[in-house]
């Protein structure tokens, strides 16, 4: 599902993939976003389809991700999004918590608001 409120000039707006496996809070989090500002949200229920959403997308300003620290190094899925350039932000796993913020990362605890979504994303560049 790809969740974009306003498809004119979608090429020059920031992406944000979303790994949730609950369609809820998956929606949750594009309306978050947003509401933020214009964007696009790639939205995946498993972490096998990331490869094929985002193959025609050279950036990526975050990714939300519903999985285990553990799990995000074994499939070798950090290193495909961070070519991406995307701030990596993990919803799941809080007893992973110290060893996410030591990489440079951030995670959100559940339940999360509007507010905490916002607050984690990048800054953007101006040109």
């Amino acid at each position: 599902m790809t969740y974009s409120p306003d498809r004119a000039g979608a090429a020059d707006l920031p992406v944000y993939l979303v790994l949730e496996g609950d369609l809820l809070i998956a929606t949750d989090i594009a309306d978050a976003l947003s509401a933020h500002g214009p964007c696009r949200v790639l939205h995946v229920t498993s972490p096998e389809e990331i490869a094929a959403t985002i193959e025609a997308e050279p950036a990526l300003a975050a990714a939300f991700l519903e999985m285990r620290l553990a799990q995000l190094q074994d499939i070798g899925l950090a290193e495909t999004l961070h070519a991406r350039g995307a701030r990596m932000i993990l919803t799941a796993g809080e007893a992973d918590m110290d060893a996410v913020l030591d990489l440079g990362w951030f995670m959100l605890l559940r339940p999360f608001s509007d507010e905490m979504i916002r607050a984690v994303l990048p800054v953007p560049q101006r040109a």
